[in-house]
């Protein structure tokens, strides 16, 4: 039987000479932009983010304590600095069609600048307008079309009422319209009292009222068209005062985003949707309506429309950006569309749109624990038809299961471009592979985390940085040479 032999304690654990580092304090090292043994994920991880075609996003699986999250989060951050900003993304109004949102895509940092630019239009349009309404030469001008048609019926009625009493007639109003009543004995009669009339008296009386009840119609029918006229030069003259005022502000915002057709479009919108709907911001009274709020703040939620929902800022991203979503429910990865309490009833409009973490992700990477995902009801199948379909969709999930009763919006869906990357057990990744095809299609790049790496010196001086660049990101004390080498 062999004797065992002993075994000096300090040959149990391989000790690192503090000396052998090459510094003094871990504050001296540079950090480290990479991740420490795990060569092959990384080849991996640069495999996938380096194709942009939709099946090329990736998996990154392997055991829980392997730092997967920390370091994959840490190498796309370093990836995304040196690309470019996306685009901003915003929601504005469908003049056409109000419950189908339309998306505008701004370069980086101009939706703020857009949507303050909106806001303090209107609020000089509110107050410009109606000044420009209550004007002495405007009143002088919507007083002669309304005078000049007053002039026109009053020569009218003269007319008539001449023609009439030659004929032995009178012309009388009634809340039912305009009556001809026959004379006699120098008082107009009652429906009853000429029907009592000898019937040889009658019947030319008869003739004579119906000839003059033709000639009425007709002259009521020239009134009436009178009337349209003058309320077509009094549009006229609105939308002239109108485009005077909001055509100024219009073009200084059209100067400042010459460059831009899609602002400049939707300017151009704004402008005739303005002039089309003058009255909103005269605050003429309208009938009230049972059950609805009241009309100041019912005209409040009508100026809401020419407001600009800013759903992705990218005015402080440096680089692309890089969303961690440890929490991917459905709402959270897709946006939701919220609704407000108006006494008693609820609405929506595309100012409570509210993008989630892909509308954040856009034009950049999106990190996902696939656990939490697969965990998530909608969530999974969601997000492989937003990979396929490369587009956002923003829908009420009552919608999606046929239960949505409420009248909602339908917003025009966001083109998407983002590289998904999940993370999770081997375990998961095999069997997404082996049962669901579409995974297969979408997840093509795998990168796997080791348990373990080879002890060299160049690991080691990673280690070391990476040690370093801990310290930095906690906001704790560096370390010194013989504290790394612990």
């Amino acid at each position: 039987m062999t004797t065992p032999e002993e075994v000096p304690v300090a040959k149990l654990r391989n000790v690192c000479d503090a000396a052998s580092l090459g510094f003094t304090s871990a504050a001296d090292l540079p950090g480290l932009e990479t991740i420490v043994g795990q060569q092959r994920a990384v080849q991996a991880l640069d495999f996938g983010l380096g194709i942009r075609n939709v099946g090329f996003n990736v998996y990154v699986a392997g055991q829980p304590g392997t730092g997967k999250v920390t370091a994959v989060h840490t190498f796309l951050e370093s990836v995304a600095k040196a690309e470019e900003r996306p685009s901003d993304w915003c929601y504005i109004h469908n003049f056409v069609d109000a419950y189908r949102p339309r998306t505008l895509r701004l370069a980086a940092g101009v939706g703020r600048g857009l949507q303050q630019d909106m806001k303090s239009f209107i609020q000089r349009a509110r107050k410009e307008i109606p000044a420009a309404f209550e004007s002495d030469q405007y009143s002088a001008r919507r007083d002669a079309i309304g005078e000049g048609l007053q002039r026109q019926r009053e020569a009218l009625l003269a007319q008539l009422n001449q023609r009439a009493q030659q004929e032995g007639f009178t012309i009388q109003p009634t809340p039912v319209g305009w009556v001809v009543s026959p004379i006699v004995e120098g008082h107009p009669l009652s429906e009853q009292e000429f029907l009592n009339l000898d019937p040889a008296v009658r019947e030319p009386i008869r003739r004579r009222r119906e000839a003059l009840e033709t000639e009425l119609k007709r002259s009521l029918k020239e009134a009436r068209n009178w009337e349209k006229e003058a309320n077509r030069r009094l549009q006229t003259l609105n939308r002239e005062v109108a485009l005077n005022v909001v055509g100024g502000l219009i073009e200084d915002l059209e100067e400042k985003y010459e460059g831009m057709p899609q602002v400049v479009d939707y300017l151009k919108e704004v402008q005739e949707d303005i002039v089309s709907n003058i009255d909103q911001f005269l605050g003429q009274p309208q009938p009230e309506t049972p059950g609805a709020p009241p009309q100041a703040w019912a005209q409040e939620l009508a100026f809401r429309k020419y407001e600009v929902n800013v759903a992705v800022d990218h005015s402080e991203t440096v680089g692309a950006p890089v969303v961690m979503e440890r929490n991917p429910t459905y709402n959270n990865l897709f946006g939701r569309i919220e609704k407000e309490a108006v006494y008693g009833a609820l609405q929506t409009d595309f100012t409570l749109i509210r993008g989630g973490s892909l509308h954040q992700a856009n034009g950049g990477y999106l990190v996902l624990p696939v656990e939490e995902v697969l965990r998530n009801l909608f969530a999974y199948d969601s997000l492989k038809r937003a990979i396929r379909d490369r587009q956002i969709v923003v829908e009420e999930m009552a919608e999606r299961l046929g239960f949505l009763t409420t009248k909602s919006l339908r917003p025009e869906p966001m083109p998407l471009d983002v590289k998904v990357v999940l993370i999770g057990s081997p375990y998961l990744y095999h069997v997404l592979y082996g049962l669901d095809e579409d995974f297969r299609e979408l997840f093509k790049v795998k990168a796997e985390f080791d348990v373990r790496m080879d002890r060299s010196d160049e690991s080691v001086r990673d280690y070391a940085a990476f040690v370093c660049t801990l310290c930095r990101r906690e906001g704790l004390l560096p370390l010194d040479a013989g504290a790394v080498a612990k």
